[in-house]
């Protein structure tokens, strides 16, 4: 068979079949459109013939002749358009020139329709943060509070607190200033110590701050401890547990509760409340608590190189601990370390935020004297230890 009477797989609309589709094969020679199929066949004239797209989506080249009303023959091959008579047929070159036309045109708008709904789609992936953001801030605070107090249980079950009065009273007196500049009107905050040796704090939604014995007997400086805690109250302020949570969710979920109500979030912020105590925050919330947490001191007229100090230290004792321990598997001691990573970047950005401030001496002096409450701390601690090696009982309460 010549390529002109090559056959493609094709259709037929014919008024003796009313409106049933016909399945056949046709060609394109001698002048002729034929069409075969078991129960019908019949031939369309070249001249004169009219070709379109038609169909779902333009899929379908239609060839019909205005002297045979009702009868059209159809194929789903393009390569048909490039049978000989579409060359030979200045009409038909015509009809081919125009197919091909609109065939770029819609890809065009199919190629524009799918750029734009994959800008929407980056549109709201970059937005995705501000969506996390938009829709934590519409948490109720009482929603917090418990996603808080359940995580507070769970710690409490292997960890043991320092319930000593006066100890709790001068923790209180070191960190009045900070939380006088702290809005308390959504989180009623609450310092715990906690009997640990790991150089680490961090706080739950709703305002629970625990603060690790071996954190407050490394600062060598009242600043430092407030720098720490100024940092972890701006996780509490930025809701960045609430927000970690809910990111988690995924993209679909946090698009569902920024554009409805968010009730829906109230069981899942409880159910991961375990997921808190493991937390590692990313770099972004790791660098709003820094600068937030610098603001707060910076109200508070308190020294804000007590952080940056202390970062300093929590490295090297990093280093130390690395050098003891082949392949750095210490390194959980670290707690602080951990889950704040104490970076020379964010280190560099704490300097050019006190720069920027341009005070340099004038911050109020903490009163307290830090020595003397460090010194009470280990006493506490050594009868805690005394009581345990003698198995007495141990009081362990939030």
């Amino acid at each position: 068979m010549t390529p002109a009477a090559t056959p493609f797989e094709a259709g037929a609309f014919h008024p003796d079949h009313g409106t049933r589709r016909v399945a056949g094969r046709m060609s394109l020679e001698g002048g002729l459109v034929r069409f075969e199929a078991e129960s019908l066949q019949f031939t369309l004239p070249v001249e004169g013939l009219t070709v379109r797209l038609g169909g779902a989506s333009d899929r379908l080249i239609f060839f019909e002749h205005p002297e045979m009303p009702g009868i059209s023959v159809f194929t789903s091959d393009r390569t048909v358009l490039e049978q000989p008579a579409f060359a030979q047929n200045a009409a038909l070159g015509r009809a081919r020139g125009k197919i091909r036309q609109t065939q770029w045109l819609s890809r065009g708008v199919l190629f524009a329709v799918v750029l734009a709904l994959a800008a929407v789609l980056a549109g709201i992936w970059l937005a995705k943060d501000s969506m996390v953001e938009s829709v934590a801030a519409k948490v109720p605070a009482g929603w917090e509070q418990k996603l808080g107090e359940a995580a507070f249980v769970q710690f409490s079950l292997g960890h043991k607190f320092l319930t000593d009065d006066e100890l709790k009273r001068q923790l209180d007196q070191l960190a009045a200033p900070l939380l006088a500049v702290v809005p308390q009107d959504r989180y009623p905050f609450t310092l715990h110590l906690v009997e640990d040796p790991s150089l680490n704090a961090f706080a739950l939604p709703g305002g629970k701050v625990m603060l690790h014995s071996g954190l407050l007997l490394a600062a060598d400086t009242p600043e430092e401890v407030l720098g720490v805690l100024a940092h972890e109250l701006a996780h509490v302020t930025r809701q960045h547990g609430v927000r970690g949570i809910v990111s988690n969710l995924g993209l679909y979920a946090v698009v569902t509760f920024f554009v409805g109500d968010v009730s829906g979030v109230a069981a899942i912020l409880v159910n991961n409340a375990p997921f808190l105590l493991s937390q590692k925050f990313s770099r972004d919330h790791e660098r709003e608590a820094d600068e937030q947490g610098f603001r707060y001191l910076e109200a508070a007229g308190l020294n804000p190189r007590g952080l940056i100090t202390f970062f300093d230290k929590v490295r090297a004792e990093e280093e130390s601990l690395k050098a003891k321990v082949p392949g750095g598997q210490a390194l959980d001691a670290l707690g602080f370390l951990s889950t704040h990573p104490a970076t020379s970047e964010r280190q560099a950005r704490l300097e050019r935020l006190i720069a920027e401030s341009g005070r340099r001496d004038a911050f109020k002096a903490v009163d307290l004297d830090f020595a003397a409450f460090q010194q009470l701390l280990r006493s506490k601690l050594s009868l805690m230890g005394s009581a345990t090696n003698s198995a007495a009982p141990l009081q362990a309460q939030p």
